[in-house]
């Protein structure tokens, strides 16, 4: 990356912005490629009384109304994997680690890689990683789900290069949640391809939430960090990246402004700031406004220096959040600025505060040449900011009044401040035409009487000094494709507003679908059709947030949601009855953010390798390589829902391998053939009884392999036969070992643990306190261990009997006098230690100033026999202070070990000194969340699965010749389908609380040399 003497102390900055990386939560499953013209609505079938599958929200759960309880655990699993047990964060710590993780060096783990069969489709070079995909995730032939075809990550923000109008050459960029900015010179249609441009080692894990180019200079471009619409269960903001050269390099601004963390008193969750709009004066390029939680800031010397918070309203002791924020050219060199604060209005248990609302409203103020320029309120009762005509399906009476900008919170529909989040936009054709969308806090009754729904949508004619309330905007008179209720408790997450550039009065607004209206008319067109498309797919994926006209154009329609990107070229025929054509522009998107997932046995070497893995909000998908790919591939999704684990039987039936998926509410399903192909076989639900243990939403569970010379091996490939044993953790530890059985259900679970009541965490985060990862012993099927996220450790002897109660689970924890009082989440056996002596591994969470006294993220446990006696050894060496949240012993080096973290790979080759050396693995990997590294069946190659970017895989050093066990090899022959069975949604419940197993006792080794680390640095103070 290019460097300008200039910026020297931006780019120190841009090392912290490396720090940065985020767990989107919206809900991307799918998108259609290519659908019919035009669609008349008129001509559409009634709706239809075939079930459905559930909707998709932005975290987990079918039903709306358990949309806050879901919400709740959702953001809980973040906060507590980087803030127990203190609950405090700090945005500093990251640039203080980015400091530490700078003076690492970059290297290739030491060894000959992998005996490459040249056969194989895998361009191994033996120095780096090689992307496998989803690129995209298919999702015609999944098993219960809506089929969009095919579905990329979470895109937040587009922008369209003014200077650029040929269709097929026309410039754009968008913002993704987890995986940077991408760059597209050959829009719009189907063949539109992406490229991401923040892929230098300091930026790439950055979280987009605005994307917007100068208006009078295209090629300077600027993207705000952070996802201020979602919740607070990310690292935040980290500033405002700036390029001048259309993408190619890239500064970071205001990383002291805009990373520090979100204000909140002593005993609350920590909160994170993010810059959700940045918008650029059209009269001096000089002027930059950005809306962040923490309210307004100013820029008149191109971001270098920021003026801010600016109050747009007198109301301090409410949120501030800015939602909507618009600069306009209004003639005679004067720009105005509008902003709206639209904070949710309801709290969550992580963000205590939400319903602080009193400040949401509209406000106006002249740009001036420094300082916080004046607001006034532009929205109110007095002008006509009041709701509409009285509707069945809405809460409000005719007239009834909004009290924006009132200064009073929500507190009944009678009183205080009615309106949650607000998206505003500007005719880019006349100025004085303004409008607003809003949120509801109150439920309406045609959307499960929950918060979050719509309220509806205002217009000004004269620049927000009037307002008129659009009619057929209400959420009850919503209607979709096939007149079904058309309003959804999302508009908190997923909403949107553009204006038709040639014509004040045509308007497009977002929800999970995307609506036409005009400013006149009495009806709103549901444009997507994402939950009631006719015919086998449907257009376009629901969870609409971004829409982008390209500028000056009536046609070029671009929008993003949970599933990727799409466009139209002939939004001007829409109208109240007749839609656009829709096309999918995934082409070039790597997105998936994956939590977990498996690759066939002896990879490197096979003609036909495999790979299997569960993404966040994109069900979990499987491929099978044929040919020569040098580049990611389409994957095809199985089974619906959010993915989480995902594992594939490396020995299989002897004609096909056998495929494990997990989802919602601790389910999981199983297929026996053809398990990478369209309407493949999945099973239904075939989890444990488990539903009434207290567990992570993402449910941990592990596969043995097998397959290490001297150890323990899986019976020969047949039915039954091959690699059947699994096991799963909730507070306690389930196993089965029929996998390899010709049929399977729920009471081939057994417990393992003796009594079958044994809580195997401290219970300190109550019904909170689960088991983050539970792993085989890579060579004992007898063997394994557990980590949970309030600091235990368990090592498992007599694993693998078929019978309960009978496993010796060890409580290695130590009282934490070594092993910090983190989070632990990720563990790992030796391949190379005996069944009864085994040494193992804890990768933790959080920060070491949460336990100041134990810092470390990376320890080695060496037991004596059956764990009588165990010593702790840290081996955190020069790592950075971040989360570890994986680990993985080479078993052709076992002095190789491997940590997935927050920021990417690390490797050492040599873990057995004292203070280990740490080296950063960056060749062809991006720096991405790594939740979850596997090694294969036959040791020749390690998998990598990053929580924003897809899998990757490299060619593990010094495998020697494949596994003599014989493998299947898989087949391509797509198999009919029964017809998907619907997963049904258990609720947790608490584990009784039982008395903790007695702990060995431990012995500390310290810490072989002292290393010195970084003090945080204090928070600054916002200029």
């Amino acid at each position: 990356m290019k460097k300008n003497p200039s910026t020297r102390s931006a780019f120190f900055n841009l090392r912290s912005l490396f720090g940065f990386t985020l767990g989107f939560l919206g809900i991307v499953l799918a998108i259609f490629a290519h659908f019919s013209p035009i669609t008349d609505h008129v001509s559409r079938p009634g709706a239809t009384n075939a079930p459905r599958p559930p909707r998709y929200m932005p975290v987990p759960g079918a039903r709306s109304e358990a949309e806050a309880a879901e919400l709740g655990r959702l953001e809980q699993f973040w906060t507590d994997r980087l803030t127990y047990p203190t609950g405090r964060f700090d945005p500093a710590w990251l640039r203080a680690a980015a400091a530490q993780h700078s003076r690492l060096s970059v290297g290739v783990p030491a060894g000959i890689p992998a005996l490459l069969n040249p056969k194989s489709p895998l361009a191994f070079t033996g120095t780096g990683f090689i992307g496998l995909g989803p690129q995209p995730e298919r999702m015609t032939g999944c098993s219960g789900c809506y089929d969009y075809t095919t579905t990329e990550g979470r895109v937040n923000s587009m922008a369209v290069d003014p200077t650029t109008t040929v269709n097929g050459s026309i410039v754009a960029y968008l913002g993704s949640v987890g995986g940077g900015v991408w760059k597209t010179t050959n829009c719009c249609d189907a063949s539109t391809s992406w490229t991401v441009v923040t892929d230098d080692p300091l930026i790439s894990t950055t979280a987009i939430d605005t994307v917007t180019i100068d208006p009078s200079d295209h090629n300077t471009v600027y993207a705000g960090t952070g996802d201020l619409n979602f919740g607070s269960f990310s690292m935040g903001s980290q500033g405002i990246l700036k390029s001048t050269d259309a993408g190619a390099t890239w500064t970071v601004l205001g990383a002291d402004v805009f990373g520090i963390a979100f204000p909140t008193p002593p005993g609350q969750f920590p909160q994170y700031n993010a810059v959700g709009k940045v918008r650029v004066d059209p009269n001096d390029s000089n002027k930059v406004a950005a809306g962040a939680k923490t309210g307004l800031y100013l820029s008149y010397d191109g971001g270098v220096s920021w003026t801010g918070p600016c109050s747009t309203n007198g109301f301090n002791t409410q949120r501030q959040d800015i939602t909507g924020l618009e600069i306009t050219d209004v003639g005679g060199g004067v720009t105005r600025i509008i902003a709206a604060v639209g904070v949710r209005g309801f709290a969550t248990t992580v963000q205590f505060d939400l319903g602080m609302n009193g400040a949401n409203g509209i406000y106006s103020a002249t740009m001036g040449s420094s300082g916080c320029p004046n607001f006034t309120s532009i929205a109110s009762n007095a002008n006509g900011f009041v709701f509409g005509n009285m509707v069945a399906g809405s809460a409000y009476s005719t007239g009834a009044p909004m009290n924006a900008g009132s200064g009073s919170p929500f507190v009944d529909i009678n009183t205080g401040d009615q309106l949650g989040r607000i998206d505003i936009a500007v005719a880019p054709s006349n100025a004085d035409y303004v409008y607003a969308q809003a949120q509801s806090i109150v439920g309406n009754a045609g959307c499960g009487n929950v918060p979050g729904c719509q309220i509806g949508t205002w217009s000004s004619t004269d620049g927000g000094t009037s307002w008129a309330f659009m009619e057929g905007s209400q959420g009850g008179a919503l209607r979709d494709c096939q007149g079904g209720g058309g309003d959804y408790n999302q508009n908190w997450y997923d909403q949107g507003v553009v204006v038709d550039p040639n014509n004040p009065d045509r308007v497009f607004f977002d929800t999970f679908d995307v609506w036409f209206a005009t400013r006149t008319g009495t009806a709103w067109n549901d444009i997507t059709c994402g939950y009631s498309y006719s015919g086998a797919a449907g257009p376009v994926h629901v969870d609409q947030h971004a829409l982008a006209f390209l500028p000056g154009s009536s046609s070029i329609l671009l929008i993003g949601n949970d599933g990727g990107a799409h466009g139209t070229t002939n939004a001007d025929v829409t109208n109240s009855t007749t839609d656009p054509t829709w096309f999918n522009m995934d082409t070039g998107l790597n997105t998936i953010e994956f939590y977990s997932g498996d690759i066939s046995g002896n990879f490197a070497n096979a003609a036909s390798p495999q790979a299997n893995g569960g993404a966040q909000d994109n069900g979990s998908s499987s491929v099978t390589f044929a040919g020569t790919p040098t580049e990611p591939v389409q994957w095809q999704l199985g089974v619906g829902g959010d993915g989480f684990y995902a594992r594939i039987d490396p020995v299989g039936t002897g004609s096909s391998l056998r495929f494990w998926q997990g989802n919602n509410s601790g389910s999981l399903h199983r297929c026996v053939s053809n398990c990478t192909n369209q309407n493949a076989p999945w099973s239904g639900r075939v989890s444990g009884g488990w539903s009434g243990d207290t567990q992570s939403f993402t449910l941990p569970y592990d596969l043995f392999h097998g397959g290490i010379s001297g150890g323990d091996d899986c019976p020969a490939a047949g039915v039954p036969g091959g690699c059947g044993h699994l096991v799963a953790g909730t507070t306690r530890v389930w196993e089965t070992i029929n996998g390899g059985n010709a049929s399977f259900a729920s009471a081939d679970w057994y417990i393992t643990n003796n009594p079958t009541t044994q809580n195997m965490t401290k219970q300190s985060l109550g019904n909170r306190s689960f088991i983050n990862q539970v792993k085989y012993s890579p060579k004992y099927q007898s063997v394994a261990i557990v980590g949970t996220n309030d600091g235990n450790a368990w090592i498992g002897f007599n694993l693998g009997t078929g019978t309960a109660s009978q496993a010796n689970w060890v409580n290695v924890t130590g009282s934490n006098t070594v092993l910090p009082n983190r989070p632990v989440l990720g563990i790992g056996l030796d391949p190379s230690a005996g069944a009864t002596v085994p040494i193992g591994y804890a990768a933790v969470g959080g920060f070491n100033a949460n336990t100041p006294t134990t810092p470390g993220h990376i320890f080695q446990v060496t037991c004596t026999a059956n764990c009588g006696s165990f010593t702790w050894a840290d081996k955190t060496g020069d790592l950075p202070d971040i989360p570890v949240d994986s680990i993985i012993v080479n078993p052709n080096n076992v002095q190789q070990v491997f940590a997935g973290t927050d920021w990417g790979v690390y490797y050492t080759d040599n873990i057995n000194v004292g203070s280990p050396v740490w080296q950063r693995f960056e060749n062809g990997l991006p720096h991405a969340m790594v939740w979850d590294m596997q090694i294969d069946r036959g040791s020749t190659t390690l998998s990598v699965w990053t929580r924003s970017r897809g899998a990757y895989v490299y060619p593990l050093p010094g495998a020697g010749q494949p596994s003599p066990t014989p493998t299947a090899s898989p087949s391509a022959t797509p198999t009919p389908t029964p017809t998907p069975t619907a997963t049904p949604t258990a609720t947790p419940t608490i584990t009784p609380s039982v008395t903790p197993t007695a702990t060995p006792t431990v012995t500390p080794t310290p810490r072989a040399t002292p290393r010195s680390r970084p003090t945080p640095h204090p928070r600054p103070t916002p200029r």
